[in-house]
């Protein structure tokens, strides 16, 4: 028998699709919930718009608290994180994303 696990009809299908897709990136917030909800993304027709900085955010703040508090354990980073994530205003998460892409530097690691 093969070592190889079945892969899913399903992720058969989705990762077939990838290049059938117009993907774009924006800051997307939900309409009914503007005050507490993020967007990660959304599907129309055959665009597929993503929501970077809802995943970009969280873990930049993350290592900035093991920068600024650098003998916290990851739990204690994990926590505060979290508690901080939930303080932010939209306005503030997306200054923070801009803020990042502003700065980001890619590295070749190939």
């Amino acid at each position: 028998m093969s070592s190889k696990k079945k892969r899913s009809a399903l992720l058969v299908d989705v990762l077939a699709a990838l290049g059938d897709v117009r993907i774009t990136e924006r800051y997307l917030i939900d309409e009914e919930n503007k005050r507490t909800h993020f967007l990660h993304g959304t599907q129309d027709g055959e665009e597929i718009v993503i929501n970077e900085a809802v995943s970009v955010v969280p873990t930049l703040l993350h290592e900035l608290i093991h920068f600024v508090r650098p003998r916290w354990s990851e739990t204690t980073v994990r926590r505060h994180c979290t508690m901080l994530v939930r303080q932010l205003e939209h306005s503030e998460v997306k200054a923070i994303y801009d803020q990042y892409v502003e700065r980001k530097v890619t590295s070749d690691n190939s």
